[in-house]
C-alpha cells in the first residue's frame, strides 16, 4: 500500500510542474478553497478519484495511474499553455488607487482560460469569509457602464476603495446598492454610478487562512 504521505509528494510534484503554489493550484482546479490540498499535505486525506479527475481533465499529460498510486512516470504527454498575472500583496486600499505606479510583489501562473488582469490582497472584513486573515482577489478591469447586478466588484468610489456585490436600487438607474457578506455588521451602501471612477470584476477569490 502507498504510504499516505507519499500522496503529498506526488501532489507537490504536480504543483511544482505547473509552477503554482497550493492556493493557486486549488484555484486552477476550480476548488473554492485550498483546505483539501492542505489536508493531503498533513496526511489526513489521500488523493481522491475526484481530485485526480480534476487534474487529468486540465492536464491529460499527467498519468492517472501514477497520480493515484505512484506507479510509473508523472508525464505522458504535452504541457498546456499558461499566462502570468501580477500579484500585489499590499491591501487593495493601497494598491488599486496606485496600480499604474506600483511594482508587483510576485506573480500567479494561470491557464489562459482564467481571464483576469491582476491579483490583489484584501483584508476587507465586510467581504472576507469568517476565520480568514485576508483574501486574494483575481480581478478583471471593466468599464463602469458594463457592471452587472449580482457580480462582485472592487471599485474606486470618489477616493474610497470598496469591494462589494452590486444590486439595483429600486426605481433608480443612476445608483448601485453595494451589499456586503455580513449585512448586520456592514449595512448596504448606496453610491452614484457617476462617482465610480474605476472598477474591476472579482473573477474568483482565494481565502488566506488564519495561521
Amino acid at each position: 500500500m502507498t504510504n499516505k504521505y507519499n500522496n503529498w509528494t506526488r501532489i507537490l510534484q504536480v504543483i511544482n510542474y505547473l509552477e503554482l503554489n497550493p492556493n493557486s493550484f486549488a484555484l486552477h482546479l476550480g476548488m473554492p478553497r485550498s483546505e483539501n490540498i492542505y489536508h493531503i499535505k498533513r496526511g489526513n486525506y489521500g488523493i481522491s478519484e475526484d481530485l485526480a479527475d480534476r487534474i487529468i481533465e486540465l492536464h491529460p499529460e499527467i498519468d492517472r495511474t501514477w497520480l493515484l498510486s505512484g506507479v510509473g512516470e508523472m508525464i505522458n504527454g504535452r504541457k498546456r499553455e499558461f499566462t502570468t498575472v501580477p500579484f500585489f500583496s499590499s491591501d487593495i486600499n493601497d494598491t488599486l488607487p496606485n496600480i499604474n505606479n506600483l511594482t508587483k510583489s510576485g506573480s500567479y501562473r494561470l491557464p489562459y482560460t482564467c481571464d483576469c488582469d491582476l491579483v490583489v490582497r484584501s483584508k476587507c472584513e465586510a467581504m472576507n469569509d469568517p476565520g480568514t486573515a485576508a483574501t486574494d482577489l483575481f480581478l478583471k478591469s471593466v468599464e463602469v457602464a458594463d457592471m452587472v447586478q449580482g457580480n462582485e466588484y472592487t471599485m474606486i468610489v470618489n477616493n474610497t476603495v470598496l469591494w462589494r456585490k452590486i444590486r439595483h436600487v429600486k426605481g433608480n438607474t443612476e445608483q448601485w446598492r453595494l451589499v456586503s457578506r455580513d449585512r448586520d455588521e456592514h449595512p448596504d451602501i448606496i453610491v452614484n454610478i457617476a462617482d465610480i471612477k474605476r472598477a474591476w470584476r472579482v473573477i474568483t477569490r482565494i481565502a488566506i487562512l488564519v495561521s
